[in-house]
């Protein structure tokens, strides 16, 4: 092979193992960064093809499990390494990996799964690891809530945010509470949440470098017995807390923790659609995005904004609120 295209492959291969290290780096470095560890991947596979961007998640599942077998070497010195535990957390961030690949550059024998659907699918299987997580070591999980509760209470104690007072009797209580929030649904939002974000913060960075065509939310619409699911969901779950059945009780909620994101992502798609239709120049864009940032991370109206939405996702069920009839964009 001639020079100039050993050279040429070598730049190519360059941007897919940049963004793989970043991300495995991103990952490594815990707090903040471990969050949008899936960006970097992301924001690479939006400004390029579906090939290179499975490569690069190759090179991340490569690149963690490098680092993880490393680090277990340097802390075991003469002792002997649990590779069953090495293979459980090269396992988990793999999947976790091809998901996001999977939604940021779908195969084409899954392009038309829409991206919200991908987005809930992957929060859902990355949930349900989660729990199998929790389950391998119950006690350790237990002790690792009594630890977060523990401080949690501290610090409103301290700073003055609780106006009653707490003390070790209550632990187990709010340990309990914590662990039903989580499980009843609250688990698997943040779980999709978490794709959800990061998926948005890659289109937006993928942006800044040149023009990227993905799927529209103004053209996203969920089926129409969906509402029937919520509605069997949430008569369910209170069926199975009235009748004392925990563990159907979890799967009820988190049926309705989907139905009510998916619903929730079509109110968007409703405002988005009549947004669409403004003409708007890049400033007016850029105000919206700040708006939107500054609603999304304020306490209350969060949480009035996603109800409103909701409503208007849902509302759509009966009222035609969009023009069905335009062609909608089928890119990733």
């Amino acid at each position: 092979m001639p020079k100039d295209g050993l050279g040429q492959n070598a730049v190519v291969l360059a941007f897919p193992l940049m963004s793989a290290i970043i991300s495995v780096a991103f990952f490594q470095m815990g707090g903040f960064f471990s969050l949008l560890f899936l960006v970097p991947l992301g924001a690479f596979a939006y400004g390029n093809s579906t090939k290179m961007a499975w490569l690069a998640c190759a090179a991340a599942i490569a690149g963690n499990a490098l680092v993880f077998l490393a680090s277990l070497m340097a802390f075991h010195d003469n002792q002997v390494i649990d590779w069953g535990v090495f293979a459980w957390k090269c396992g988990s961030v793999a999947l976790i990996l091809l998901l996001w690949t999977w939604i940021t550059s779908p195969l084409p024998q899954t392009h038309g799964f829409s991206t919200a659907n991908r987005i809930v699918v992957s929060g859902t299987a990355v949930f349900i690891l989660f729990l199998l997580d929790i389950f391998r070591d119950y006690p350790a999980f237990l002790q690792h809530m009594e630890n977060i509760v523990k401080n949690a209470l501290d610090f409103t104690m301290e700073t003055g945010i609780a106006e009653i007072a707490f003390d070790s009797q209550d632990v187990p209580h709010v340990i309990n509470a914590t662990i039903s929030f989580i499980l009843n649904g609250a688990g698997l939002a943040v779980m999709i949440l978490f794709f959800a974000v990061n998926r948005q913060v890659s289109v937006l960075l993928a942006r800044l470098g040149k023009p990227v065509k993905t799927s529209r939310l103004a053209d996203y619409y969920v089926e129409g017995w969906l509402v029937w699911l919520l509605i069997f969901a949430l008569l369910g779950a209170v069926f199975f807390r009235k009748t004392g059945i925990p563990a159907m009780e979890v799967v009820a909620w988190n049926i309705a923790t989907v139905c009510l994101f998916l619903y929730t992502a079509q109110g968007l798609g409703i405002v988005s659609y009549y947004l669409s239709k403004m003409a708007r120049s890049p400033i007016t864009r850029l105000f919206q995005v700040l708006l939107a940032v500054i609603v999304i991370i304020s306490p209350a109206i969060n949480l009035f904004a996603c109800g409103g939405l909701l409503v208007l996702g849902i509302a759509e069920n009966w009222a035609r609120l969009r023009n069905k009839d335009e062609p909608p964009c089928s890119e990733r």
